[in-house]
């Protein structure tokens, strides 16, 4: 069996971070459309580009990862074909704006750019290897080139059409290893601990990004109290974010999961999609141009996902009474965030409050670790 023992871990992660970071400028580029408001409301049709621009840079990023971290080698091959997909990924961030379909073109050649090459890699490791990891290869393999090759066929077909064809060829690519978990990727689990890292390490350079919203936010306002009020309460936000995602991820690294990760890998849409959100909530935070009930709605969907996003993640592999609790927590915070934050009249309050909320619900959730390792010691 391959595992990521086989890999130079020092490398790699140096490596694995330099590919991240060019991603994240790429997920930085996507949340920036959310910047763009009409007559003090979000369209709906720039949320829709969001959300059709953000989901094929996430799959593309993680069909790799899981790759590397089921059959990684720090070897040229692999490097090359890093450094391959950082190209393709530039293009997609170049071709990343609110008129997405004049560079339709464009992001699709880096997209499918990036899914051949992981194609190639399979089809290696699929000749290469022996038993068990030959047949995944070549599973994954052949399921991920036909999604690709469907996904590109989109640029063949005129108006909103290509996003259906698009996006029938990525629910492929994620329906097919779903479908084989049990008979073929279970023979093959992913490391568990390494799997949290790699998806770690992207997360807390999406957080440098809202860190680096704040600073901006500083440096174009006045330094009075209003703006340097915002900057604290946007900074909570994020040492919130991150007190309890990575306490959390702490909490399970060390277990024992013998599993596909899907938990993980599907979360983490969730959780790097909210956290441009939540970047976003932060800008309106410095420039007050939406209205307070857009503006609470958008505060509310971003903890929303997050809280939904740590519930798909760090549950799975926990007791029925643990799950049956913290989704009851889970649960009593959104219906509050959304009673609360709904109904207070300014803009000024509802920022103030999504910090309150954020902050309290990383509390709760420490204090819940924290009884039940004391229950289990």
């Amino acid at each position: 069996m391959i595992s990521i023992s086989n890999i130079s871990h020092k490398k790699v992660t140096w490596l694995e971070l330099f590919y991240d970071l060019i991603y994240v400028a790429a997920v930085s580029v996507t949340a920036h459309v959310l910047a763009h408001s009409h007559h003090g409301a979000i369209p709906a049709d720039v949320i829709l580009k969001y959300i059709l621009i953000f989901v094929p840079l996430w799959w593309a990023w993680t069909g790799f990862t899981v790759y590397v971290n089921r059959f990684g080698k720090d070897d040229t091959a692999q490097r090359i074909a890093y450094f391959v997909q950082m190209a393709f990924v530039i293009v997609m961030a170049a071709s990343i704006n609110l008129d997405f379909d004049a560079y339709y073109l464009a992001f699709m050649l880096g997209y499918v750019g990036i899914r051949l090459s992981t194609v190639f890699m399979y089809v290696r490791t699929w000749i290469q290897q022996r038993g068990e990891p030959r047949r995944i290869a070549r599973y994954l393999g052949l399921a991920f080139l036909g999604g690709a090759l469907i996904s590109f066929a989109s640029v063949l077909v005129p108006g909103e059409a290509k996003f259906f064809v698009l996006y029938f060829g990525i629910f492929l690519d994620i329906l097919l290893p779903l479908l084989a978990r049990k008979k073929v990727l279970s023979h093959l689990p992913v490391h568990h601990p390494h799997l949290l890292e790699r998806y770690g390490l992207a997360t807390i350079i999406l957080l440098g990004e809202l860190i680096l919203v704040i600073v901006n936010g500083l440096r174009e306002g006045h330094a009075g109290f209003d703006t340097i009020l915002t900057a604290v309460l946007g900074f909570g936000i994020a040492v919130s974010l991150w007190w309890h995602y990575f306490e959390s991820s702490e909490h399970i690294a060390a277990e024992d999961r013998k599993s596909s990760g899907q938990s993980v890998i599907y979360g983490h849409l969730l959780t790097f999609m909210s956290l441009g959100l939540i970047a976003n909530v932060v800008h309106y935070g410095f420039h007050h141009e939406l209205t307070t009930r857009s503006f609470a709605w958008l505060s509310l969907a971003g903890f929303a996902m997050y809280a939904a996003s740590a519930a798909i993640i760090f549950l799975p592999g926990k007791s029925p009474a643990h799950i049956r609790r913290s989704l009851i927590r889970t649960i009593a915070f959104a219906a509050a965030a959304a009673v609360i934050l709904l109904l207070l009249p300014s803009t000024s309050a509802v920022y103030a409050a999504s910090f309150a909320i954020f902050a309290a619900y990383a509390l709760a959730e420490g204090v819940a670790r924290s009884r039940s390792k004391r229950a289990h010691a």
